[in-house]
């Protein structure tokens, strides 16, 4: 029989403990349930995925456009960086070359961020705040939007927590620039904005500015070196680093001007930007009335303006809110500090009621956790589609070896299993990545096409005299060859 005293005192004893693991069961069970299929698989994903799979076969980071040729830009399409394709392509060397394989390495990365989040918060904040940190971080639909799917904002947000752990707990500044280094080449789209709020942190610290831009920027040089010899064939080419520049001048392809404008319209529109517009309040008043001077005040500066300028880069986008998804973590993790410290200012109001500062966090924290748990799970935009899964597991079935040709879902194409496969891509910002049209210069022996694709006139006539129609339920026309 089970002693009712021991066992409140178990709980009691490992509270932390088994809350943390509770949360990481709900993480586990809430996405292995719809691991390969919610959220679909996706273009920048199958970027991630191809790119790791050609590593693995040929330790090239590139798309392969053809059985004989690469796209020749791989650092233009490498929006996920070498950090974690390369580690995805010593996965697929262990466990074989399969989309469940990568969403499960994901979901294994969402669970060691939990676990680094607990770890720097713990220092920094204390053991309860960083639980309720975390709470809000594991009821956030966006998580797992992203954080399932083969892409760099978890992994790179992994070394980014990393980073801060080592400057502003272990005061070891080359060790924070070397994982701050890391987690900008896993996603620069994303990170980059780490360099700037860090340098304006370093500017209202104002002691040791100069040595601490020094340390940390020796410790970012590896990763960035790194990332030139393999992202660049050639690396001291002056063409290489001019169409660089030009693409992330402006990587949408679109009027920026427009975009400021349609994005700032919009902004009562989007309950994302309302909900964390009102957190990011509480966050500078957390700043504000913070009372501790050390590791906080800092961490504090760090968020404040990241959020800034990762809005502002928000602002230049079509409307992408995943460009603020890091902002919105550190949000998140920062809340029931702000909460904590807003509370302790008005301590002397709050005694005269029968709640505490503290009973008050979790009352609030409580509340959002609930908020964010009913959009989970009735209206979060977590997009469901087997399409290209199914696709891909049918064509490798029933057309083992053969030559493909994928007119329009590379998400499809990456996942085929032969060699003999030909690739066009379009990607915003980017000129199209292999050949427009295969058919005018080789028959492949299957031609796969989503219903909308458009054809032109010599490919409808080329399809008609030598291809037949595959009968299938995949949703994809399908030609073979006669």
């Amino acid at each position: 029989m089970i002693n009712s005293a021991r066992l409140v005192e178990f709980l009691k004893k490992n509270c932390v403990g088994l809350f943390l693991v509770g949360l990481i069961f709900f993480v586990v069970i809430f996405s292995v349930t719809t691991l390969t299929t919610k959220p679909k698989f996706w273009v920048d994903e199958a970027f991630t995925v191809e790119l790791a799979h050609n590593f693995l076969e040929f330790g090239v980071l590139d798309v392969r456009v053809s059985p004989d040729q690469f796209s020749g830009i791989p650092y233009l399409i490498q929006s996920t960086g070498y950090p974690v394709t390369v580690f995805l392509a010593a996965v697929f060397g262990l466990f074989g070359f399969d989309l469940a394989v990568a969403r499960i390495f994901m979901l294994a990365l969402m669970v060691a961020c939990l676990v680094a989040l607990f770890l720097f918060g713990k220092k920094l904040f204390g053991a309860k705040n960083t639980l309720l940190s975390l709470l809000l971080i594991a009821t956030f639909s966006s998580f797992y939007a992203s954080g399932r799917t083969a892409v760099g904002e978890i992994p790179g947000f992994i070394l980014l927590i990393t980073g801060l752990y080592f400057w502003l707990i272990k005061d070891k500044y080359f060790w924070s620039g070397l994982f701050l280094g890391l987690a900008i080449v896993t996603k620069p789209s994303v990170f980059l904005l780490i360099l700037p709020a860090l340098f304006l942190v370093f500017i209202l610290e104002r002691n040791d500015f100069l040595k601490k831009i020094i340390r940390v920027g020796l410790g970012i040089a590896p990763a960035i070196i790194a990332w030139i010899f393999l992202a660049l064939e050639h690396p001291f080419l002056k063409t290489t680093w001019i169409e660089i520049i030009n693409f992330y001048k402006n990587p949408y392809g679109g009027a920026t001007a427009s975009n400021i404008i349609n994005n700032l319209a919009n902004f009562f529109q989007s309950t994302t930007l309302i909900y964390f517009g009102i957190l990011f309040l509480v966050v500078i008043l957390g700043r504000y009335w913070s009372s501790e001077e050390g590791r906080r005040r800092p961490f504090y500066n760090f968020v404040i303006f990241y959020g800034i300028i990762a809005f502002a880069y928000y602002l230049r986008s079509p409307g992408w809110l995943r460009y603020i998804l890091i902002a919105e973590f550190l949000i998140l993790f920062t809340i029931p500090q702000a909460l904590t410290d807003i509370f302790s200012r008005f301590k002397v109001f709050i005694s005269k009621t029968k709640i505490t500062g503290g009973q008050l966090t979790i009352i609030a924290v409580l509340l959002l956790a609930i908020i964010q748990i009913a959009n989970l799970f009735t209206s979060a935009q977590i997009y469901y589609s087997d399409s290209a899964v199914k696709a891909a597991s049918f064509i490798n079935k029933e057309f083992p070896g053969k030559s493909v040709w994928v007119t329009d879902s590379f998400e499809t194409s990456v996942l085929l299993d032969t060699y003999k496969k030909y690739q066009t891509v379009k990607v915003t910002g980017i000129a199209l990545i292999g050949n427009e049209s295969v058919l005018d210069n080789y028959l492949p022996e299957v031609v796969v096409s989503l219903n909308n694709k458009d054809f032109t006139q010599s490919e409808k006539v080329i399809l008609d005299n030598k291809y037949d129609i595959f009968n299938n339920k995949t949703g994809y026309e399908i030609y073979i060859l006669r």
